[in-house]
């Protein structure tokens, strides 16, 4: 009974955080409303018995993901966003993107036959030994294509964030042989 309890808790706590998300106009509350959604994913993680699924997204998402987006905004500030014009259909076009896309979940899950879980141990379900042996064994291939790709995406991230400027570091040699921030003798 707890259970249930606590589940339609973090339930309701994850919908309504994805409804602060959308709604907040300012971009602090979005992602603050984003941390809510992400700590009641993991209390229901938690309730399905993967424990290390909960501390990753406790740790990970909630975490530093969310202080990465929350630094991100502070950066930019929130006036740096354009103030663009609104299209006079842009609700409408919503509408019926949202309609359409509704209804092609629907008639995908027209024939979809449910059947009951395979009988798991649920004693080592979601265990750190469980996730580890399926990665780097069944899982090794796309785990190494994964960190290669966000081994590339950081590398991009840092020459972007240089505005492509290569060698333009501090402590880098001028063109007349003095160290940057180096000031010229006084005669």
């Amino acid at each position: 009974m707890l259970a249930v309890a606590v589940f339609w808790i973090m339930a309701v706590l994850a919908v309504l955080g994805g409804l602060g998300v959308i709604v907040s106009r300012q971009p602090i509350r979005s992602i603050l409303s984003l941390v809510v959604v992400m700590l009641a994913l993991s209390v229901l993680f938690l309730l399905l018995s993967a424990q290390f699924v909960f501390a990753v997204q406790v740790i990970v998402y909630a975490g530093a993901v969310m202080v990465l987006f929350l630094f991100v905004v502070a950066l930019l500030g929130p006036g740096r966003e354009r103030r663009g014009g609104r299209l006079r259909f842009q609700w409408w076009l919503g509408s019926l993107v949202g309609l359409v896309f509704g209804g092609f979940i629907y008639s995908m899950l027209q024939g979809a036959r449910f059947r009951p879980p395979q009988h798991t141990d649920l004693s080592t379900f979601g265990t750190v030994q469980e996730i580890g042996l399926g990665i780097f064994t069944r899982f090794l291939y796309p785990f190494e294509l994964t960190s290669v790709l966000l081994l590339v995406a950081a590398v991009g991230a840092i020459y972007l964030s240089r505005g492509g400027r290569v060698g333009e570091g501090r402590g880098a040699a001028a063109d007349d042989g003095r160290v940057r921030g180096e000031e010229e003798p006084h005669a």
